[in-house]
């Protein structure tokens, strides 16, 4: 695997799980954590903000990475499993599904993904997502 691709997963794989911290174990309470809010992911990089709709979809924006990611911008899906948050690019990562778990510690988001790595995010605040799915 190039150090390009290894960063970019390392990077985007946190990224999905760091919006799930504060409700583990429960998928219902894990998709409400994580629908309609914009998480970013702090790395070395820079920020990575990646949105998420209450319907699976959501929307990466990698300005400053766009050098291990390949591309500033993807969409993909996520859902829940057990106490997971499941994702999958339709690019970025070569489009494969990565899982993560996450805990909150105060207002700080930590996240763990199932290859190890971890790191933290923000969450952002609730909100409606334009409901014709393109926000």
């Amino acid at each position: 695997m190039s150090s390009r691709v290894a960063i970019a997963g390392v990077l985007l794989t946190a990224a999905v799980g760091t919006a799930v911290a504060e409700a583990p174990g429960t998928r219902a309470n894990l998709h409400e954590v994580v629908a309609d809010r914009t998480v970013t992911l702090h790395t070395p990089g820079g920020p990575l903000p990646i949105s998420y709709s209450g319907n699976g979809t959501m929307i990466g924006r990698a300005k400053d990475l766009e050098f291990y990611t390949g591309s500033a911008f993807d969409r993909g899906t996520w859902w829940v499993v057990a106490d997971r948050v499941c994702h999958r690019w339709r690019s970025w990562l070569g489009g494969k599904e990565y899982c993560v778990t996450l805990r909150m510690d105060g207002e700080k988001v930590h996240w763990r993904s199932t290859d190890g790595y971890s790191g933290t995010a923000t969450l952002g605040a609730k909100r409606r997502i334009y409901e014709a799915g393109v926000y």
